[in-house]
């Protein structure tokens, strides 16, 4: 017999053998998947019987473990989230039977930044209603000026809140944030040639625009100072102002001063707002 023959006639006797034993390994197969199944079901009651009966305090320890993870993973989503702008001091500077009001605000993240409407608590009053921004990680003062009442301010009320996240903003900000100040002069009521029934005090200084960028308008907040206190304060909106290009100023103070040793000049422009520039 030759070979093909022998394995022809091996693979007819499997088969043969197969067709004859066809129901027994079909019900052996049966009967090994319900002994598997039966230990699973033993061993599932096993499990939830030793969890909730012998071992129940060690089983809803780790039930509070797994919960206290979730509120942890919840303060890290709130630790990712902008803080509250912070309210670091408010100050008022009589004004001719007035007051001027200026708060110092402070924005502890270095990745959002805000717009927000304004409103200084006045006992039972409030101001009007004022716009302002303030950049990541900036400190910087917010103001009303000739406020009737304005020495019984005890708070500030933001309103219209809007963060917004900027991860380049210290890239952004030496590129369109740079302004130099010169030629700053106070030039004092009596030199102006002003009667002293009506005190005119001028600040005078120029601005140039060190950037590459054209700003449709700046606004400048100035601070006199006496004896190193501030004694009066103001703002002004500075205008247009051109790349490279210098814009003098002046600013006149109604109001009887102290001799003023020192003038502060701070320009406030929202350079993550692209409508204060000007196109090309």
């Amino acid at each position: 017999m030759i070979p093909g023959d022998q394995l022809y006639e091996k693979q007819l006797g499997f088969s043969y053998w197969y067709v004859k034993h066809k129901l027994l390994l079909k019900n052996i197969l049966i009967a090994a998947l319900l002994i598997i199944i039966f230990i699973l079901i033993i061993f599932d009651l096993y499990v939830i019987t030793y969890n909730l009966v012998l071992n129940q305090k060690s089983y809803q320890e780790g039930l509070n473990n797994y919960v206290v993870g979730n509120f942890d993973y919840t303060f890290l989503r709130q630790f990712n989230l902008p803080p509250a702008i912070l309210v670091n001091n408010i100050q008022t500077y009589s004004n001719n039977g007035l007051f001027d009001i200026v708060a110092e605000i402070s924005n502890a993240s270095t990745k959002w930044y805000a717009t927000f409407e304004y409103q200084f608590q006045l006992g039972e009053k409030t101001t009007p209603v004022r716009k302002g921004f303030i950049l990541p990680g900036e400190n910087k003062k917010i103001m009303d000026l000739a406020v009737k009442d304005g020495n019984l301010v005890s708070n500030i009320i933001f309103s219209n809140i809007s963060w917004q996240k900027e991860i380049n903003f210290s890239k952004i900000y030496q590129e369109k944030f740079n302004f130099d100040f010169k030629n700053i002069k106070y030039i004092p009521s009596p030199e102006l040639g002003v009667e002293v029934k009506i005190p005119v005090n001028r600040v005078s200084f120029e601005i140039k625009n060190l950037t590459a960028y054209n700003y449709k308008d700046i606004n400048l907040k100035l601070f006199l100072k006496s004896a190193g206190q501030v004694v009066a304060v103001n703002q002004i909106p500075g205008g247009t102002l051109l790349s490279a290009k210098t814009k003098p100023i002046e600013v006149n103070f109604f109001q009887r001063l102290p001799k003023i040793e020192s003038v502060e000049i701070i320009p406030e422009v929202n350079i993550l707002d692209p409508s204060v520039f000007l196109k090309f």
